[in-house]
This record gives C-alpha cells, sequence and structure tokens, in this order.
C-alpha cells in the first residue's frame, strides 16, 4: 500500500495522526470460528476526530446461520435472504479502505475471517497495515475488569449502545482508538507508531497456517524462486491460465496460491484443490 505519511504533528493541540486514515472495521458470521463465514461487514473511514464516511452490507453466507450466532448479533436467515454474496461485496470493501490503515477490536478474528473470504472468492489479500484496539489496551496494562470492546468503551467514555451488530462496533472501535490517543497520547502514540511502521499487522500474517508439502506446492514454491510463470488447468473451466506465483498462503485448512495473470482480473487467487494441472512455462 501506499506510505501513510505518519508525522509528527506541526502545532501543538493538533490530533495526533491527523493526517492518517483510519478505517475501523467489524465483522458478524455464522459462528465464533475464523472458518465460519460472513453474514455482516461494517467499516468508519476517518482522520482524527473527522469521519469521513461509513459502509455497511449485510452478506448472504450460503447457509444457514446457527441460533447461537443469531442469539449473538441478530441476524436471521430472513435478514440475508437475496442479498449479496461475500465476492459480491468484498470488492466494495476494498475500495472503502484502499490507502488506509485498518483497525478492528480482537482484530486476528476478523482478519482471518475476511482472508479466508476473499482468496475463496479469488482475490488477493490487501497490504493494509492493521491495529487491534484490544491488543492496544493490554500493552498499556490499563486496570479494566476485561479488555472487552463494551469495557473498554465505558471506561474511556465512549457511547457504545447495543453491541455485536458490525457498524455499531466499528463506530466504537473508531472511537475508542481516539479515545485512546487522546487520553493516553504519549504511550499510545509510540505503539501506534511502531505498530504502523515496525510491526506491521496484516491480512497475509494471519494467512500462515503451515502448509502441507505436495508435488503442487514444490512446484508453485520452485517458480516462485526462479521468478518463472506456470500455467494452470482449472476443474471447470476449458482454458488454462498463466500466473506468476506471489503468495502461498494456508488458511482454513486450505491451501491458496495467488499470483499476477495475464488477463483481467490481473491478480487473482487460487484454492490449491481447484487446480487440476500444474507446469511451469
Amino acid at each position: 500500500m501506499a506510505s501513510l505519511g505518519i508525522s509528527q504533528p506541526q502545532a501543538p493541540g493538533l490530533p495526533v495522526f491527523a493526517d492518517v486514515p483510519f478505517v475501523a472495521f467489524d465483522t458478524e458470521t455464522t459462528g465464533l470460528h475464523t472458518t465460519d463465514r460472513l453474514v455482516e461487514l461494517a467499516a468508519v473511514r476517518f482522520r482524527g476526530d473527522v469521519v469521513e464516511g461509513e459502509w455497511s452490507a449485510l452478506v448472504d453466507p450460503g447457509l444457514a446461520i446457527p441460533p447461537a450466532a443469531t442469539a449473538v448479533h441478530g441476524i436471521r436467515d430472513g435478514h440475508v435472504a437475496g442479498r449479496p454474496s461475500a465476492a459480491e461485496v468484498l470488492p466494495a470493501f476494498l475500495g472503502f479502505i484502499e490507502g488506509a490503515a485498518l483497525v478492528a477490536h480482537n482484530a486476528p478474528f476478523d482478519i482471518r475471517v475476511l482472508a479466508l473470504e476473499l482468496l475463496r472468492a479469488g482475490m488477493p489479500l490487501p497490504d493494509n497495515p492493521v491495529l487491534d484496539t484490544c491488543a492496544l489496551s493490554r500493552r498499556m496494562e490499563l486496570i479494566v475488569p476485561d479488555h472487552r470492546l463494551a469495557t473498554l468503551a465505558q471506561a474511556f467514555g465512549v457511547p457504545h449502545g447495543r453491541g455485536h451488530r458490525a457498524l455499531a462496533d466499528a463506530r466504537v472501535a473508531g472511537s475508542l482508538l481516539r479515545a485512546y490517543l487522546r487520553d493516553q497520547r504519549g504511550p499510545v502514540e509510540r505503539l501506534v507508531r511502531r505498530a504502523l511502521t515496525k510491526d506491521l499487522l496484516s491480512f497475509r500474517l494471519y494467512a500462515d497456517a503451515p502448509v502441507a508439502p505436495s508435488p503442487l506446492v514444490s512446484l508453485i514454491r520452485r517458480a516462485r524462486a526462479e521468478q518463472r510463470a506456470m500455467i494452470l488447468a482449472l476443474l471447470g473451466e476449458a482454458s488454462t491460465i498463466r500466473i506468476v506465483p506471489r503468495d502461498l498462503y494456508g488458511v482454513g485448512g486450505s491451501v491458496y496460491l495467488e499470483g499476477d495473470c495475464h488477463q483481467p482480473p490481473w491478480v487473482r487467487t487460487f484454492a490449491a484443490e481447484r487446480i487440476a494441472a500444474a507446469r511451469l512455462e
């Protein structure tokens, strides 16, 4: 991604990171596992104390929403019937977060859910750095009963209302980061600056499950090492695909190949199980 242009404030009282675009986001899913499907996705884009826009979408997960999940977020099958799939809404989300640092509470869960949905949809993983308001609160060693979003929001005076809907929780996460920077300015500024410039968390780091060895995996790794193109024959597609491998991901028990293609979309991701045959060009 493009540089976020992190710099010191130019005058006393100027909000820390006032020129840095942030997007706070949240997901609601069919369950508590990172392999569960997306049912709602929302995001709030802001700079300093200025909210630049909000975006949200209900998502048809393609399966029944379990009652246990509905008990948490209140989303039922009828709410998502006829709604677009994850593959249909994710391009809009990627456009909304372009050039911004991401913010989420308990970010590893949301990132893994989105990474798997992106890979399933054949889309590349974005390069946006990710901040976790839960991890930041732990590193600040705050004296609080727990590090849940509602608990921290109450401790910092952030309105939080009814939780466990994506847009509401995204708003709280964004407001919580701003409260951190306002009330704990020095320590949090150092933590955030380090996270955005050195300790980068990203989608790619969360798609890091071990990749089991196989002839295909060995061929992909050879192509990457030698910077060579591959010709793929895919199940269900008549024509072959020419691809220059970028990355190999392990997530959700599956292996995915991301690479540059010779035709639109120019960057694609393929599940290894869809690759019927492969050879080096």
